[in-house]
């Protein structure tokens, strides 16, 4: 994997074969390697529940199908990236800029939101109190509202990026303000995850014209490593409080191969097997009932492999899309058809970013974190209707919030 990517990667940081890179870096060679130098160094592990995961003991057909599956998605993507004609981001950041105005309106309604949200879900006690348990137990009944705030807070993290970048003068209260709105929203959202969102959504008229080198592709995995660990330790309240435990945290983490390992070895191939979960929950909201397990291919194995996490309500394991694959698409030559067109769903947003606004270059960043995600799950997450929804009333409010210049304002 990492030859493959050293000799054909696209030097710009935002596309689609760098996330596929990135992904398979984090769940398998970065974990690999910590896994061997560890135990070359006969490390004493720390942690009460010891060496969780060994490498030296997967299946070949575990770790030949992920190599598989990267092989395809990498050289697709790249291939479409290729062939698609390029623009430039210079011309969107150059015609467009922020209304200071409604950006300040918008900051206001999202703190709003995450504050009401905030309130139901438990308060100052229960935030504060207990942090963890509040985060996984008191979000149920408030999912759309949780999703709103997200979704909304990340495009408020893009929308202060493209505000500093492009202004000439900014206002350093309204910065200020939008910082303190997404400092909150990223407690309130979990932190670990939320803090690597909003670097990214902010980064992205930076990102958009940095070319990849190894030295900073170094130092984006080091600030990553940094910042998931103080996440991590602030999540978990304090429990991994010496860097020789975060450093242990990071191999029962990042695990997906090993539960793929699993089923390979309890379950058959088989096809179609999951693929109507994301169709259950989607019948829910015009009330057909089926159970909650079935409406994703993780919750439904977690039930299975996991049933205490399942029945308390703790957070789910993710089973990675070589699982999907496998229960849905039986051989292994069928896996080209599914991964063929998501990738060229994926390269096709890569092709209009630049072309609709800043906006759409937003959408297309989304979707590029949600194909990260995709690698934890499956290809159609039910979640990908509100998906939809969203993007439809952000271009309808776009005008409102982005001013198009011409050539004598500049």
């Amino acid at each position: 994997m990492l030859v493959v990517f050293l000799m054909f990667r696209n030097k710009e940081v935002l596309c689609p074969s760098n996330i596929v890179f990135g992904s398979y870096f984090l769940y398998f060679v970065f974990p690999s390697i910590l896994f061997y130098v560890l135990e070359w160094v006969g490390w004493v592990y720390v942690l009460p529940w010891g060496k969780v995961n060994d490498w030296s003991k997967l299946s070949d057909e575990a770790v030949l199908s992920f190599a598989y599956v990267f092989s395809l998605f990498f050289f697709f993507t790249r291939f479409f990236e290729v062939l698609m004609a390029r623009t430039s981001a210079q011309d969107l950041f150059s015609s467009y800029r922020v209304n200071p105005l409604m950006l300040f309106v918008a900051s206001t309604l999202i703190l709003v939101g995450g504050l009401y949200f905030f309130q139901v879900t438990g308060g100052i006690d229960a935030w504060f109190g207990n942090y963890s348990d509040t985060y996984l137990e008191n979000k149920k009944g408030y999912g759309l509202l949780n999703f709103l705030l997200i979704m909304s807070s990340n495009f408020l993290a893009f929308v202060l990026g493209f505000y500093w970048r492009t202004q000439r003068r900014v206002s350093w209260f309204l910065i200020l303000f939008v910082l303190v709105v997404l400092i909150f929203c990223a407690y309130i959202q979990g932190v670990k995850s939320r803090i690597f969102y909003f670097a990214i959504f902010f980064s992205i008229p930076w990102l958009s014209v940095a070319r990849l080198t190894l030295k900073k592709g170094a130092l984006i995995f080091l600030g990553f490593t940094l910042a998931f660990s103080f996440a991590m330790y602030f999540r978990s309240n304090g429990f991994y409080s010496t860097p020789e435990m975060l450093l242990e945290y990071f191999l029962s983490y990042f695990n997906t191969i090993f539960l793929h390992d699993m089923i390979l070895r309890d379950m058959p191939s088989d096809a179609f097997l999951t693929m109507s979960y994301p169709i259950n929950k989607w019948l829910t909201f015009v009330g057909v009932p089926s159970e909650e397990y079935l409406h994703d291919i993780s919750r439904w194995l977690t039930s299975i492999y996991y049933p205490e996490q399942w029945f308390e309500g703790a957070a789910t394991q993710q089973w990675p899309i070589e699982t999907e694959l496998y229960l849905n698409y039986e051989s292994y030559v069928f896996w080209i058809i599914p991964i063929f067109i998501y990738s060229l769903f994926i390269c096709g947003l890569y092709l209009l970013r630049y072309r609709l606004g800043p906006v759409f270059l937003f959408i297309f960043v989304c979707e590029l974190l949600f194909f990260l995600s995709m690698f934890r799950g499956s290809m159609l997450q039910w979640i990908a209707l509100f998906n939809v929804v969203f993007y439809g009333l952000l271009l309808l409010c776009s005008r409102l919030l982005f001013i198009r210049v011409t050539y004598d304002e500049l």
